[in-house]
Order: structure tokens, then sequence, then C-alpha cells
């Protein structure tokens, strides 16, 4: 789904530019603006493959669990650094869960 904002109709366009922006975008502006309703989403979509990941190398489920909580506590903390030029956000996602990972097994 496309969101098209037309800025004809906006005192500072002269050029009548249609501007498409991508869900994931529109997405990543209301995660960077705080939007819980964002984070929710962010949280549904990305918690079970990353709690996969952590479990996987952390043994202890009550561990794994915490983990993953200063994870998501650690993102939303941070998201004004996210670059999606730069990768993805689960690859970022899974960047921030290691470095929790090996703050826990120091």
């Amino acid at each position: 789904m496309q969101v098209l904002f037309n800025l004809a109709n906006q005192p500072d366009s002269s050029y009548g530019l249609d501007i498409w922006l991508h869900d994931q975008e529109i997405f990543l502006s209301n995660l960077r603006a705080g939007n819980s309703e964002a984070f929710k989403s962010l949280y549904k979509q990305y918690a079970a493959a990353i709690y996969g990941m952590v479990r996987r190398k952390v043994a202890d489920e009550q561990t794994a669990e915490i983990i993953l909580e200063k994870v998501f506590i650690d993102v939303f903390a941070s998201i004004s650094l996210y670059d999606e030029s730069k990768f993805k956000i689960f690859t970022w996602l899974h960047q921030v869960a290691n470095r929790q990972i090996s703050l826990y097994q120091l």
C-alpha cells in the first residue's frame, strides 16, 4: 500500500509534484517519533524471531526473556540511530540482540 501526498495544493509547491511514501518509510517515521502503536507493531513482527535467535545462544529461558526485553528497550531508545540505507531493520535488531547477549555473557 502506498500513500500519495499531492504537493500541488501546498503553498511552497509550484511544481505540482506527487511524492509517494512507502509504508516502510511511514512506519520508520512513526517509530522515530516515538509512536507507541508503531513500536507495538515492530515488537509483534520481530519479537518471536529475535527471541528464537537469543534462545539458541542462551540456554536459560528466563535470561533469554530478559535479553529480549532489553533488546526492545534499547531499540526504542536508539531508533534514531537506525539507518535504513545500511541494512534492514531485522538485521539491526539482530545486531542489538547480539550486543545484549554479549553483555550478559561478561
